[in-house]
């Protein structure tokens, strides 16, 4: 979960273009793709409708994948919001076979707080509410250093896939549905 983590500062800087309506690219003169395919990985990463993968903020380490999703362009109808997308190592989803509880149980502890903090700090972070939809883990996070957000959690072609979704102007139920939907989106673009 570090790689995810790790590209909180890119996601703050690139919300004030989402913020002020642009697409993530900040010179973004044209559309951002609709899907970035990495073969080497055999992964795509799609979003769904109005947010696309800006192929600049992709980053590769030891087998896993993270990219940020914004809008598609500066004139998309979807709300402003940074989708951030990991992909975790090959074979990484094993850890998904335990269920909803056994996850909710692991982020409500120590360890699994402090993996979800920007700042480290266990005591930073308390999951607020935590439930399955299908195989789509969903929780909400509190957290000191970045605010309340909502994170799905599945597995796809054997990794785990993390989505997590903010935005200034996302009221819980939105960002909810944008979880949802950009694990379906993912789950389509990956068959």
């Amino acid at each position: 979960m570090s790689i995810w983590t790790s590209k909180l500062v890119l996601a703050r800087a690139l919300l004030l273009g989402l913020v002020i309506g642009q697409p993530l690219s900040a010179y973004a003169e044209t559309a951002l793709p609709k899907t970035v395919v990495l073969r080497a990985q055999d992964v795509t990463v799609q979003g769904p409708a109005g947010y696309c993968p800006d192929p600049a903020t992709l980053k590769q380490a030891d087998g896993a994948v993270a990219v940020l999703l914004g809008r598609c362009t500066d004139q998309a109808a979807a709300v402003p919001a940074v989708i951030s997308v990991t992909f975790g190592r090959p074979g990484s989803g094993a850890a998904m076979a335990a269920g909803g509880q056994e996850m909710a149980a692991f982020f409500a502890s120590d360890a699994g707080r402090k993996s979800l903090s920007k700042r480290g700090r266990a005591a930073d972070v308390s999951v607020t509410s935590a439930l399955s939809v299908g195989d789509l883990f969903l929780f909400r996070v509190s957290d000191r250093g970045e605010g309340v957000y909502w994170r799905g959690m599945t597995a796809m072609k054997g990794r785990t896939v993390s989505v997590k979704v903010s935005g200034p102007d996302l009221d819980e139920a939105e960002s909810r549905k944008l979880v949802e939907s950009t694990a379906k989106a993912l789950r389509r673009a990956n068959r």
